[in-house]
């Protein structure tokens, strides 16, 4: 097949071109706001440095496509408060660019990159895809519009797209650098500096994480089956942070370093533009973010595609762990 990759060169997108390269003839587009390029310029694959949410991005693109996965956007939830335009044009636009191009270029599926966050004001203990869904953070709100849009398109156009709703994602290429790193990276950071990691509240909140070979591994099966359909990308499993940290530690011999706690509300701390001014942002939902309790269910998935992630956490997160460099 001859797919287009966007978002191409970050953790998830060049994971999947390393996975897809000698498979399929691939595309890649990334504007490098939060991609790292050194992770696919050994691909050999055609890269286009621009934005989806560019008017002219389709434009370069000649000749026929069999699919687009989606996967850009500003995905960090506290960039995304700081930068509502830029999350707006990146998430919104950008998918509606994708899903306008994929419809007049006759492209036969489309692989969308939601998230799990659009369940945020969800209480229920297991998340699954029937919810209603009202959220209220940029990050997620984004999200929801782009699926109201490829709602839209489904019913008005008859096209066929996958949503796949990303939970807790950890993987060796997670950017460690960033202002609000993934978990399991960032406990690397740490440790290898000879530093205790530092959480927000007490650990003890528990995520549904999942492997990014289990991401990669539904993603393709997704190629293979074209579903029009909506999916979680999730394990069923929880694990809290603090465990995931001793495993790390584990894993690296580095236990005796500890670990670290600050208050909840001072998670996003390392974006002070949001509490400043007169309306700033209410830490009361930063407290909300850090302390929530996530799980989902991948039964759908399960029965229509027959898809199964690993669920033997710890195991994942020390082999992980051994592989970040």
């Amino acid at each position: 097949m001859k797919i287009i990759i966007t978002g191409a060169a970050g953790q998830i997108g060049s994971s999947l071109a390393w996975r897809l390269k000698d498979k399929h003839d691939l595309v890649l587009v990334d504007n490098l706001r939060n991609g790292h390029y050194n992770k696919i310029e050994d691909l050999e694959c055609p890269f286009y440095n621009v934005s989806v949410a560019s008017p002219d991005l389709f434009d370069i693109f000649s000749g026929d496509y069999d699919a687009i996965i989606h996967l850009a956007g500003v995905t960090t939830l506290p960039d995304c408060e700081c930068n509502p335009v830029d999350t707006l044009s990146s998430n919104v636009l950008g998918t509606s660019n994708v899903l306008n191009f994929s419809r007049r270029k006759g492209i036969p599926h489309v692989i969308f990159a939601s998230t799990a966050a659009v369940y945020e004001q969800n209480k229920e203990d297991v998340l699954t895809e029937d919810l209603d869904i009202n959220p209220r953070l940029y990050y997620s709100l984004s999200k929801k519009m782009c699926e109201e849009l490829i709602a839209s398109y489904r019913k008005n156009y008859g096209c066929n797209i996958t949503t796949l709703r990303f939970f807790n994602i950890f993987g060796p290429d997670g950017d460690k650098e960033r202002l609000n790193p993934p978990l399991i990276n960032y406990v690397h950071r740490e440790l290898m500096k000879g530093l205790p990691p530092v959480l927000c509240g007490d650990g003890e909140q528990v995520r549904d994480f999942i492997c990014i070979d289990d991401v990669l591994a539904m993603i393709e099966l997704c190629l293979d089956k074209k579903p029009n359909d909506t999916f979680n990308v999730c394990t069923g499993v929880t694990t809290s942070v603090n465990q995931i940290t001793k495993w790390v530690s584990e894993e690296l011999g580095l236990e005796h370093l500890g670990i670290k706690y600050r208050k909840s509300n001072q998670l996003w701390d390392t974006y002070p533009d949001l509490f400043e001014g007169q309306y700033p942002f209410d830490k009361n939902i930063v407290v909300e973010e850090t302390e929530k309790y996530t799980k989902g269910s991948y039964e759908k998935a399960k029965k229509i595609l027959g898809w199964e992630p690993s669920t033997d956490i710890e195991s994942e997160v020390k082999r992980i762990a051994r592989l970040i460099k």
